[in-house]
């Protein structure tokens, strides 16, 4: 008997509650204590079927009203959220990118070196927007990204964790400190707010996206560029990173992924709901039989 108890407890002590096993017993005490009590009061006062159809009309009903919370605010049961992918790597001339909207990019108005564009937007912020209208104009949509964009932070990101593995480039990059970011652009997608917008353009540009029901595609570029190998001399800082000119310039072409963030909840919603106005139907169906027997029961005993 003590051997059975010991080797009982060693089995119950080795069962490691990790989140899936914990997530499971949840779910299965929530189903038996939750939902199972309000059927058994149900069933016990009302009949079996008729406990079921109302236990299981109010479930659902719970579920379309759950579901529609978790499909305004993206919460509860997530689906792929919004992100870039890396299309194509162009080395040298833009002009002959495989993607055709990269073709139409002009960089000759944009400085080359690394460093310019952010000197620009720190001395000369108006010289800036001359420079990203210029580009705009004569590259058919395509804006030149300030170096402290939100957008240029994400598309960074994704390069540096997409260039480093890239095992068929053969550009020579193991690592994210093997290469400078030069510039970045981007172009396409819904229609975004004017600079200064005044109320009028913030509705205006709600109601056109709203009604806007395909996604434009939308590309972002960045370009980088390997750096010179430098040596870090003892007890001195690192030095800073040199873009080494004689290495071409990579143009890494993204392209926006909007995902499908909020597709389950609205699976959810939409199901739920038709769930629960059949099984309202189905009560509603049965209420009228009733009635109906019901007022022939009395019918028929007045005749006798």
């Amino acid at each position: 008997m003590d051997a059975f108890a010991l080797v009982t407890g060693n089995v119950l002590a080795g069962i490691a509650y990790d989140p899936t096993i914990r997530g499971i017993l949840a779910v299965g005490v929530g189903v038996v204590v939750l939902m199972g009590s309000v059927y058994l009061l149900l069933g016990t006062n009302t009949g079996n079927r008729l406990g079921f159809l109302l236990s299981a009309t109010g479930f659902f009903g719970w579920m379309a009203i759950m579901g529609l919370i978790w499909w305004i605010y993206g919460i509860g049961m997530l689906g792929a959220a919004p992100a870039w992918h890396v299309v194509e790597y162009n080395t040298g001339d833009t002009a002959a990118a495989v993607t055709d909207d990269v073709r139409e990019l002009d960089k000759s108005p944009v400085p080359a070196e690394p460093d310019e564009v952010a000197t620009l937007a720190e001395e000369d912020p108006d010289a800036l927007d001359a420079l990203q209208a210029q580009v705009k104009e004569e590259s058919d949509g395509w804006l030149l990204l300030d170096p402290t964009d939100a957008v240029r932070n994400e598309i960074e990101a994704t390069v540096a964790a997409e260039l480093p593995g890239c095992t068929s480039c053969n550009f020579g990059i193991s690592e994210s400190d093997d290469y400078l970011s030069i510039n970045a652009y981007q172009r396409g997608g819904k229609e975004r707010l004017p600079e200064n917008p005044s109320r009028w353009d913030r509705i205006k540009n709600t109601v056109e996206t709203a009604v806007q029901l395909q996604h434009p595609p939308r590309y972002a570029i960045l370009e980088v560029q390997k750096v010179v190998e430098q040596e870090t001399e003892p007890g001195q800082a690192p030095p800073s990173p040199e873009a080494d000119s004689s290495e071409p310039v990579i143009s890494v072409v993204m392209l926006r992924d909007i995902g499908d963030l909020r597709f389950p909840a609205a699976v959810i919603t939409v199901s739920s709901t038709l769930i629960f106005l059949l099984l309202c139907w189905v009560l509603h169906q049965r209420e009228r039989i009733l009635e109906a027997n019901l007022e022939h029961a009395e019918a028929v005993k007045a005749s006798v």
